[in-house]
């Protein structure tokens, strides 16, 4: 029966400074070669998967930690928040003293009235150098966004923020002071799982490929979990641990399972 592997972006094919393994390469597209499905299952939102990524050769993709589908070219789900709730969200990001960055599948928006801290100045440099667009926070109209993501330090009100998403959106702290807002009932696991179900899929058959906490829920819910070498604290939710991304960990965990 075909396998269907789902792989994070971040820390899992690509390091954190951008550094592609050959060897991560290789293992994707063998595994394609041998029949599998693969897929990429991401907190990125669609406008924000490089071309090289694209170009290793996906099946599917979950954008946005659960917030859109796409399979062989075509959307299957997006769950997009209304004006209303957008609205709400600026405003709490506003009063709470957080800086903010909002995603969506077409384009990403910054708030020049919500603060700016040292990694989202940084992180808007990089989307400079990769012309990703992205644009102004606009004051009126039908504006929304899918998900975002926020920097906090001792001046914010993380207390009043969370409060503030109760009902709408859970909190994900990424540690170093930075946060990923998805809408409630959305995550990597549940976008996995609608995937799955819409390719009638075996869940035995199901692969994830993680390396940080918001990847716990999707290698929880699928039938083998595997984690990074170099990502402790994820280690107690995985079924199996790989070598570390710059040890050729993918292809390892990918040839374990006699995937490819």
């Amino acid at each position: 029966m075909k396998n269907f592997i789902f792989f994070d972006i971040d820390g899992t094919i690509i390091s954190e400074d951008g550094y592609l393994p050959e060897s991560a390469v290789r293992a994707i597209q063998a595994a394609r070669k041998k029949g599998n499905a693969t897929l990429i299952n991401t907190g990125r939102t669609a406008m924000n998967v490089d071309p090289f990524l694209r170009e290793i050769g996906f099946d599917g993709y979950i954008y946005g930690c659960g917030t859109e589908l796409e399979y062989d070219g075509k959307v299957l789900f997006h769950e997009k928040q209304t004006p209303a709730r957008s609205r709400e969200m600026v405003e709490l990001v506003r009063r709470t003293n957080v800086a903010v960055l909002y995603e969506r599948s077409d384009a990403i928006f910054i708030d020049r009235k919500a603060r700016t801290l040292p990694n989202l100045q940084k992180l808007l440099e990089l989307y400079e150098s990769k012309q990703l667009p992205f644009a102004d926070v606009p004051e009126d109209g039908d504006w929304y966004t899918d998900k975002f993501v926020i920097w906090y330090d001792g001046e914010s009100d993380l207390e009043g923020f969370q409060a503030g998403l109760t009902g709408k959106f859970d909190y994900i702290d990424r540690g170093n002071g930075f946060a990923e807002m998805v809408p409630c009932g959305c995550s990597k696991a549940t976008g996995m799982e609608k995937m799955v179900q819409l390719l009638g899929a075996d869940r035995s058959h199901v692969f994830a490929v993680g390396d940080s906490l918001n990847d716990r829920p999707m290698l929880e819910a699928a039938g083998t979990g595997i984690a990074m070498g170099d990502s402790p604290m994820l280690h107690p939710y995985a079924d199996y641990i790989t070598a570390n991304l710059a040890d050729d960990g993918l292809e390892k965990a990918l040839a374990h399972f006699d995937l490819i």
